[in-house]
């Protein structure tokens, strides 16, 4: 359920800023691989943190995370969520190569294309905007979904109880990989965006 402080109006226009930005990831993904990559984001919500854990995932179930700050004009953290699947499946894509790889490998591809797609999708949204949004290193994390959920919330104390969710689909030679993108904001910044865009 998308939280009731944001209106229908607020949450559309809020679709069409990321459905540009992950085109422009998408973009990006495609002239560095030299192959076409889909990004298409068929869900966006902005919850509670009680309500991802009833309705999006479970807090035990264990996942493949990338977690970037966003710096600048506006303040927030983007933690990028990965079964271990779809970590193989990316791993693929950004090398290239249908064998089996290393762990190792296969976290390095996944912050890779997290670095890519994140920085990407702000730098699209910095032009539409005229802001000016930067990215910290990528850190990534194997833990339970909970764990690292909590984690950035106990460290970033100053952030919303809400918490935005971005469904990625990326597609490729015909396959689809589920993943999703949580964007934690500092109180305000969503607001000023609606200011910005005149909703």
């Amino acid at each position: 359920m998308i939280d009731s402080k944001y209106t229908p109006l607020q949450i559309d226009c809020l679709k069409e800023v990321v459905n540009i930005g992950g085109g422009n990831a998408a973009t990006s993904l495609s002239k560095l691989l030299n192959k076409r990559i889909d990004m298409t984001v068929p869900i966006i919500e902005v919850l509670s943190y009680e309500e991802v854990y009833k309705n999006i995932m479970a807090e035990d179930k264990v996942i493949n995370s990338v977690i970037m700050n966003m710096l600048g004009d506006g303040e927030g953290i983007f933690v990028f969520v990965a079964s271990e699947e779809a970590t193989s499946d990316l791993a693929k894509m950004m090398m290239r190569s249908d064998e089996d790889m290393s762990e190792e490998i296969e976290n390095s591809a996944l912050v890779e294309l997290v670095n890519i797609t994140v920085s990407s999708f702000l730098n699209a949204i910095s032009k539409m905007i005229d802001a000016n949004l930067i990215t910290s290193i990528p850190l990534q994390i194997t833990d339970m979904f909970g764990a690292v959920l909590s984690s950035v919330y106990m460290e970033t104390e100053y952030y919303d109880e809400n918490i935005m969710i971005i469904k990625n689909e990326f597609s490729y030679n015909g396959n689809k990989i589920d993943t999703s993108l949580y964007f934690v904001p500092r109180p305000g910044v969503l607001e000023n965006l609606f200011k910005t865009l005149g909703v």
